[in-house]
């Protein structure tokens, strides 16, 4: 397979999920409904987690896709890894062509310390009209891991191994 046609497949998936992952609500969270459940956390570990997703979004918002991409990584065997490069250029591939607004996280499951979800939610664009049913919004997940009492990022595919045995419902 040539390198173009591997970008063309990459990009095909990229919309693939891109349809699937576009929501028609306009629904708007409070900071209250941002759910912890199952596992037992400390005030500084969602903070923690807190913090590092909104550095996140900065990044992203920033266009520092790079940066964005060196707060991810893949689980495996209990240890971290870098993410694999087609992995990383399926990410950055997305990044590129997704230019959200604004990041907010809709919800965090909290199921033990390698089992953990954080749903969240990009605005493309605001809507001024409110008959508007154009969607603006995607959504995402990325798995937050605790290791040595450390929180890291890890990715949330389903092809990802981190995320077969999740205990979590989707």
């Amino acid at each position: 397979m040539t390198l173009k046609n591997k970008y063309l497949t990459a990009f095909c998936a990229f919309l693939t999920l891109l349809a699937i992952g576009v929501g028609c609500t306009n629904n708007s969270k409070s900071d209250e409904d941002v759910s912890e459940k199952s596992m037992s956390l400390s005030a500084a570990d969602t903070t923690q987690v807190i913090n590092m997703m909104n550095q996140y979004f900065d990044l992203l918002l920033k266009k520092d896709f790079d940066g964005a991409l060196s707060m991810l990584s893949q689980l495996r065997d209990d240890s971290l890894v870098e993410m694999s490069p087609d992995l990383q250029n399926h990410y950055q591939i997305g990044m590129r062509v997704v230019s959200p607004i604004r990041y907010k996280i809709e919800s965090m499951i909290f199921e033990s310390d390698q089992d953990c979800l954080v749903k969240y939610s990009a605005v493309l664009f605001e809507k001024e009209d409110l008959s508007d049913t154009r969607p603006n919004k995607m959504f995402y997940a990325i798995k937050p891991v605790r290791i040595n009492g450390v929180w890291h990022l890890t990715v949330a595919d389903d092809d990802d191994l981190n995320t077969r045995d999740s205990n979590i419902q989707k």
